[in-house]
């Protein structure tokens, strides 16, 4: 019987950090794809507070959507904020980050050469690429993992 029990704890001790690796990777790869999610989102609030930035003075007077001229700030200074939560994980600052985004403002709706559609109102479209800290999982994707994030919203 104690030649089982021996036998049984040398396969648990030998089992135990194979198991906790596992964990590991299990879990670096949830907070990984948490961070994605986080950042697509960071980018979608930042583009609906900048269309939804209108030109008050012609929805008054004329009743008619218009980006505001700042636009493309509003886009860049939300995604800023929208970023900064999840700075822990970035590879980079979240100013970095946002300054880095190409924003592109649409007025009157467009051709979106990067996005490939064509808008029909007033649109703003923004592109980020974001890099994430890895963690265990270093040694397999490097020190950091790349999102990009393609977000656009139309005035309605």
């Amino acid at each position: 019987m104690s030649g089982e029990q021996g036998n049984a704890s040398l396969v648990a001790v030998l089992v135990l950090p194979l198991l906790v690796l596992v964990l590991g990777v299990v879990l670096d790869l949830g907070m990984l794809r948490q961070s994605a999610a986080r950042v697509r989102a960071a980018a979608d609030l930042a583009t609906l507070v900048a269309v939804n930035d209108q030109d008050e003075a012609a929805l008054a007077e004329r009743g008619e959507l218009h980006l505001a001229a700042d636009a493309e700030s509003v886009a860049r200074e939300y995604l800023l904020r929208n970023l900064t939560p999840v700075g822990a994980s970035l590879g980079a600052t979240a100013h970095d980050i946002a300054a880095a985004a190409e924003v592109a403002v649409f007025p009157e709706g467009g051709v979106d050469q990067r996005a490939g559609r064509t808008y029909d109102r007033p649109t703003v479209r923004l592109f980020v690429e974001v890099p994430l800290r890895t963690g265990l999982l270093r040694a397999v994707l490097g020190p950091t993992v790349v999102i990009r994030a393609l977000s656009a919203a139309a005035a309605r």
